[in-house]
């Protein structure tokens, strides 16, 4: 006489657990896209933003965190304000900027490829005040106050120029060349 194989029970989930993991993992994936998308938007949406444009005469722009932008004549630029990032976009012209330290804010003056760079810090810094004039080949940026860098595709492999006070540089991109020089800075104030 044969006996009947003995069975163990298999271990099934009831339905509804199952549905309840699925849910936890939707609702996990769900909060994480919903962070991703909000970290995005944070660091690609202006807080404030100002498009400036001057015929012929001068204005200033002051900006929410104390720094003030003086545009020339026959200047255009745009302002954008982030989270972490203060962006300017110089079309052409020229302006000085009166640059104040803000926890952790990069400050970008950005015309075509070049890019005058001063890095945010954790560390207060004093005041930065410089000049950038924009011709249709050429960029000249001086320095009279604090200390940043020039992005510049006539740096080379080091990609930055540094600037002291009293430096001025001056970019020509039809030769794709640049020129440091030094003066004793006059202060703009």
């Amino acid at each position: 006489m044969s006996q009947p194989a003995s069975r163990t029970p298999a271990t099934q989930t009831s339905p509804w657990k199952r549905w309840l993991g699925w849910a936890c993992l939707a609702l996990a994936l769900g909060l994480v896209g919903a962070l991703t998308v909000s970290w995005v938007m944070r660091e690609s949406s202006p807080q404030f933003g100002e498009q400036l444009r001057t015929d012929g005469q001068a204005r200033s722009l002051d900006l929410p965190d104390g720094s003030r932008i003086d545009a020339g004549p026959d200047t255009s630029l745009s302002v954008g304000y982030y989270a972490r990032r203060r962006q300017v976009i110089l079309a052409r012209g020229e302006a000085s900027f009166h640059v104040r330290w803000q926890y952790r804010a990069a400050f970008s003056v950005q015309w075509g490829v070049n890019e005058v760079v001063i890095d945010g810090t954790r560390i207060e810094t004093p005041d930065i005040l410089f000049r950038v004039a924009a011709e249709p080949e050429r960029l000249r940026v001086e320095l009279l106050e604090g200390k940043l860098k020039v992005r510049t595709v006539t740096a080379g492999p080091r990609e930055f120029v540094e600037l002291q006070p009293g430096d001025s540089l001056t970019v020509d991109m039809g030769s794709r060349t640049h020129q440091l020089t030094h003066a004793d800075p006059t202060p703009a104030r």
